[in-house]
């Protein structure tokens, strides 16, 4: 499989396929493709049916994936600004990816997800899902706004706001906790929900929260 970037404001990625190679993405964001790519439906079935169900009523992950097969070539776009970056993973490499980020991915690599847990505070973040995906193989990541990419080092540590996690190695954790403004029961009132980032592995951030309104 091939991956050619289309950049532009609202960039996309080509995927050119060899017969009987398969890509799967989130139902919905296919552009366009060859009449000869041929297209099926891959059931997400990690964790069980009460987990699945779970995912997609509350987490807002979709039940099941589009699957493309060559001969041709097809094209994905997530219709936002931003940047897109194609990475080959390793053998046994894993990948965690922010939710509505994936644009596709090689077949042969397997789907599954991550829980990250909120810190639960009454108004505050509940906990969100990310894409959990396993090399080897090809994928395409769409990044809103601009991308910030960074190693950390064993415990090396970065905070940053929830929306702006782009992908993980599957070797960073991440926690949710709330950063104080200042001191006293006040600061901890008004505290400020992030998250930590802790090494090693591989981080991206994103410049924009896709999840908050833009004018």
């Amino acid at each position: 499989m091939e991956l050619e970037t289309l950049k532009g404001v609202v960039p996309a990625v080509l995927a050119t396929l060899a017969p009987n190679e398969s890509v799967y993405c989130e139902h919905g964001i296919m552009l366009y493709m060859d009449p000869t790519v041929t297209v099926g439906r891959k059931t997400i079935a990690s964790g069980g049916a009460l987990s699945t169900l779970k995912r997609t009523t509350v987490g807002g992950i979709p039940f099941f994936l589009s699957e493309f097969t060559g001969p041709g070539s097809v094209s994905f776009s997530r219709d936002g600004v931003g940047e897109i970056r194609d990475i080959e993973l390793g053998p046994g490499e894993v990948l965690d990816v922010a939710e509505g980020s994936l644009l596709c991915a090689e077949n042969r690599i397997p789907y599954a997800m991550e829980y990250v847990q909120g810190t639960h505070r009454l108004g505050r973040m509940v906990g969100f899902w990310m894409d959990r995906l396993t090399g080897p193989g090809k994928i395409a990541l769409h990044g809103y706004g601009n991308i910030i990419s960074m190693t950390l080092s064993p415990q090396e540590k970065v905070t940053c706001d929830y929306g702006a996690l782009l992908f993980k190695s599957g070797s960073v954790q991440a926690r949710s906790l709330n950063l104080p403004f200042g001191s006293g029961l006040l600061g901890k009132m008004e505290a400020y929900e992030v998250l930590e980032l802790i090494g090693p592995g591989k981080v991206a951030l994103q410049s924009v929260d896709p999840k908050k309104p833009h004018s």
